[in-house]
């Protein structure tokens, strides 16, 4: 078919035995940004963004083919957006194509590569694996050597994908305490990839009898750190350690606005220069409210003062990422289930400055999640998925 501006499609019965799958980059009305949108016939389970190792966005989901048995069939693809056209990166990445996918992330590695980590599971009671894969530029790498397996169990719930130097992987891990539950309720180590398996650093918890959880792992020149949350659900209080090849330092004090309160899905992240930034959802006033910090090298300070969201509209999914100058971006949606709207800000010089028109979405008045955010080189693109005609449609929006 002949290509035109800022369109391009491809047959995927070709690569899956499956329908057509559209990718098209349409401009919006005025100013320049775009709304480049991946047409999936199937509908849409979760989202992610991010970008390869040169800086180009991709864009990961999970979508259900109803076709296949009860129970399976939520597979994960991507795409990757390069000048003007998409271009699939490969077909279905699941280990295993008729179980189901979730919760994807994007990573970029070394050079152009670019690392997947998501769940998957056959669907009969639970999720029991956790798989990562890169992109080798012609087919995506078996996930089966890295995979961390668990059996009904709480182990691996929440945990968090980065790369060292060497492009290899580095996972915070969430697993249960050794010794009785009470006494140990739940605890984070970091797990790292030595070539043909994983070595695993002690725990990083404080408090041995407390809980921690929902870790998330940064990398900067060699030295890794980790922020998690600790203590009991509403009680709990975020920290940041850093590994120092024989044991844990915490760097600053609790991070969280308000101590020994609701803390939610930290988002630790590093710029260009190095500078840790962390992201994260808290409790205001019986509403969740998104939070950012910056580690300065004695201690973290907000950026600004107070939420990035709006108080009292509840934010959820919120996700972080730099521009090409090393500035702070995050999205997130808000309000109630079934009115959600997508939003995204950036941090410039000292405060937050909104991008777009007000809310995202492609109609403001369709209920929207699963927010996320890559952003650098090649300007800011904003994934999510938008219920339309009781479909969820995967939706995108770029700002060069």
């Amino acid at each position: 078919m002949p290509h035109r501006p800022w369109s391009f499609a491809w047959n995927v019965r070709r690569l899956a035995g499956v329908g057509l799958l559209g990718l098209a980059a349409t401009a919006s009305a005025g100013g320049s940004e775009r709304r480049p949108e991946l047409h999936s016939p199937d509908s849409v389970r979760s989202v992610a963004a991010g970008t390869d190792g040169l800086g180009r966005f991709v864009v990961a989901w999970v979508s259900r083919r109803t076709e296949l048995a009860e129970g399976g069939g939520e597979q994960l693809r991507a795409a990757r957006l390069e000048g003007t056209r998409w271009r699939p990166l490969g077909d279905v990445v699941n280990e295993k194509p008729q179980y189901n996918a979730a919760q994807p992330n994007v990573h970029a590695g070394l050079g152009g590569s670019v690392w997947l980590d998501w769940e998957e599971g056959s669907g009969h009671a639970h999720i029991d694996s956790y798989l990562m894969s890169s992109w080798t530029g012609s087919a995506w790498t078996r996930p089966t050597p890295y995979a961390l397996r668990r059996n009904l169990s709480d182990a691996g719930r929440s945990r968090s994908l980065a790369l060292d130097p060497q492009n290899r992987p580095l996972v915070g891990w969430t697993d249960i305490g050794t010794g009785t539950r009470s006494m140990y309720p739940s605890v984070v180590s970091l797990r790292l990839w030595r070539g043909q398996d994983w070595v695993t650093t002690p725990y990083l918890n404080l408090n041995l009898r407390q809980p921690a959880y929902m870790p998330s792992v940064a990398q900067v020149n060699g030295q890794v750190s980790v922020a998690y949350v600790e203590g009991a659900t509403t009680r709990s209080n975020l920290w940041v350690r850093q590994w120092t090849g024989d044991g844990w330092r915490t760097l600053g004090g609790r991070v969280n606005v308000r101590p020994d309160t609701y803390v939610f899905r930290p988002l630790l992240r590093a710029d260009g220069l190095g500078r840790l930034t962390v992201a994260w959802l808290e409790d205001l006033n019986g509403a969740d409210a998104l939070y950012v910090s910056r580690w300065n090298g004695r201690a973290w300070q907000e950026l600004a003062s107070g939420p990035v969201s709006q108080a009292g509209k509840h934010a959820a999914t919120a996700s972080l990422a730099f521009d090409g100058h090393h500035r702070p971006v995050v999205a997130w949606t808000q309000a109630p289930d079934g009115q959600r709207t997508v939003h995204a800000s950036l941090w410039d010089r000292d405060r937050w400055k909104p991008l777009g028109r007000g809310a995202l979405n492609t109609n403001p008045g369709a209920d929207a999640d699963h927010s996320s955010v890559a952003a650098g080189r090649y300007g800011i693109l904003v994934a999510w998925r938008e219920l339309r005609g009781g479909v969820w449609r995967l939706q995108t929006w770029l700002q060069p």
